[in-house]
């Protein structure tokens, strides 16, 4: 069947192309046929469309950008993401949830009927259902602003502003599935086990990577991009079309290895 996966001539935005999982997805995107409208602080090499330079964590950056993107829009794909540390607290949940949810807030009203929202959340965010009143609490807060003052008075959650940011995307995901469902659009994210990008390079500046290895699956391996790249890919994509509100795990079993009491549960995933 040709153009299965129905990308072709469709404009689809995404943000962290410039390296590991965003750039294999929009590589692969743009050999599908899609024009890729690409947004990261980076420079991005894959043959997009349009890359506009922008800082996540700016309100008035992503406004900019949302000026030069299209009108209709078929997917949007989130693959912007830091780690803390290096990144402070503060900046890390601004770049992977707030930019985050006021850019998918704002492209909503593109998004066609039939269309989707896929993102990168982490198998770190997967004790979302212990700290859900935290999370639910820090999601009320429906500005850019308010989101901001809510992080600067929630200093103790400094400790683990990477897992708390991904918490707060995969309830976000959940929790917008019902209202994006009344209008035909779709959103789901993955969690990732640790994958050989520069984001992992960031991590072990500060990490050492013998830490990182407790958690890889049992094949004993970082994932490539492109294993987290190509499966989001096809969670926008027509073959996924009636597949909304999932956080889904790929992660070659980590997550099945715990939840079956075979390994130490060290993430308290639940």
């Amino acid at each position: 069947m040709h153009d299965i996966l129905g990308y072709e001539g469709k404009n689809v935005v995404m943000t962290g192309a410039a390296s590991g999982m965003g750039a294999a997805a929009a590589t692969l995107l743009v050999e599908l046929g899609a024009e890729v409208y690409v947004l990261d602080i980076g420079e991005v090499s894959a043959p997009v469309k349009l890359a506009i330079k922008t800082d996540m964590k700016d309100k008035a950056s992503i406004d900019a950008a949302l000026s030069q993107l299209p009108k209709e829009v078929y997917a949007l794909f989130n693959c912007a993401g830091v780690p803390h540390p290096p990144f402070s607290a503060l900046d890390t949940v601004m770049i992977n949830f707030v930019g985050l949810r006021y850019l998918t807030e704002a492209l909503v009203p593109r998004i066609i009927s039939g269309g989707a929202i896929a993102s990168i959340a982490s198998t770190a965010g997967m004790a979302w259902k212990a700290n859900l009143e935290l999370v639910r609490g820090f999601l009320a807060q429906d500005s850019f602003e308010s989101q901001y003052e809510w992080l600067e008075k929630n200093t103790e959650l400094n400790a683990d502003a990477y897992g708390f940011s991904k918490q707060s995307l995969i309830v976000y995901t959940m929790t917008m599935a019902r209202e994006l469902s009344k209008q035909n659009i779709r959103i789901n994210c993955i969690s990732p086990s640790p994958t050989d990008s520069p984001f992992t390079d960031q991590l072990t500046e500060t990490i050492d990577e013998s830490v990182i290895s407790l958690f890889f699956p049992s094949c004993g391996r970082y994932a490539s991009p492109e294993e987290m790249g190509n499966p989001m890919v096809l969670l926008n994509s027509r073959l996924a079309s009636f597949v909304s509100g999932l956080n889904i795990p790929v992660d070659y079993g980590y997550c099945a290895e715990v939840l079956m009491e075979q390994r130490d549960n060290l993430l308290s995933i639940s």
